[in-house]
């Protein structure tokens, strides 16, 4: 009883130091932004413009959306936390005597089919720590992934009417306000382009601009295109041309990753098929033939 009780004051008292840094993030948060738009005269600060951090997880979470100051800090608070606190959780459950009662259930199972399941269960306190530690990498993850697809998503649209202003005569800037006027600063690639626009007019380079907005999104087709447009830039070459070529090449690399998908999706279906229902239909059919078989059979059917 004495384990338990400290074990659930170490729950609670992870839980207010992670409480306590949540509020005072958002209280930083906060502050950053009032600060940002005061000083820019803007009612949304842009996040995006500043300096790409240099370190591996920094970086990871900052392609990831993660860009608020100290979200590495958070991040890893995340999963010490969570790490901690699944010990905790197995730790309880050994103590409980839980595993030890569902171990003794599996054993009394006939043919001794529930051994197969025993492993699992005695591996549960160790396995709980690394599930719960994992939690923060796994959103982070799929939040890089979500953000991948919106910017490839919006590319294609945005190239098509990037080159189809640049034929009517429009110059790229010009162009780029149009952009940014109809997909608007919620999404991804119109943040981006929206930090792109404000270090242009701040006076940067705009090579150096472009090979900005290239590394804060860290997507190969958006890459070629700043690349394309660099060299455009630098050699002299009509704008028109070289978008309409761009939008060209994401439409013809779109379509081959449609086709490729759907070519693969009979190779996907077997996994879901042989986990989920083969086995279900073998139990249903075969299960008390086989069953009678081991109970007629000697030294089967008999529980330890």
């Amino acid at each position: 009883m004495t384990l338990v009780l400290w074990i659930t004051v170490a729950i609670l008292a992870l839980t207010t130091v992670a409480f306590s840094q949540r509020q005072r993030s958002i209280r930083m948060q906060a502050r950053e932004r009032l600060a940002t738009s005061r000083l820019a005269g803007a009612p949304m600060p842009l996040q995006g413009a500043r300096a790409i951090p240099n370190g591996r997880v920094a970086r990871w979470l900052f392609l990831a959306g993660y860009r608020q100051a100290g979200a590495v800090r958070r991040f890893w608070t995340a999963t010490i936390s969570l790490g901690l606190l699944g010990g905790a959780a197995g730790a309880a459950l050994y103590l409980s005597g839980l595993l030890e009662g569902t171990a003794a259930t599996l054993e009394a199972i006939p043919g001794r089919v529930g051994l197969l399941f025993l492993p699992v269960i005695h591996g549960i306190p160790f396995l709980l720590p690394l599930m719960l530690a994992g939690l923060p990498t796994t959103r982070v993850r799929r939040a890089r992934r979500a953000r991948t697809d919106q910017l490839l998503r919006d590319l294609y649209p945005a190239l098509e009417l990037f080159a189809s202003l640049a034929q009517a005569g429009l110059a790229f800037d010009a162009a780029l306000a149009r952009v940014l006027t109809t997909f608007g600063a919620d999404r991804p690639l119109g943040r981006e382009l929206m930090t792109f626009q404000a270090e242009v007019l701040g006076g940067a380079d705009r090579s150096l601009c472009f090979r900005r907005l290239a590394q804060r999104a860290d997507v190969p087709q958006l890459s070629s295109f700043t690349s394309a447009l660099i060299r455009a830039n630098e050699a002299g070459i009509g704008l028109a041309a070289t978008l309409r070529r761009q939008a060209n090449e994401l439409r013809a690399e779109l379509r081959e990753r449609a086709l490729a998908r759907a070519q693969s999706l009979p190779a996907r279906l077997v996994f879901p098929l042989v986990i989920c229902f083969l086995p279900g239909i073998f139990v249903m059919s075969l299960g008390p033939a086989f069953y009678g078989f081991l109970i007629g059979t000697a030294g089967f059917g008999s529980t330890r």
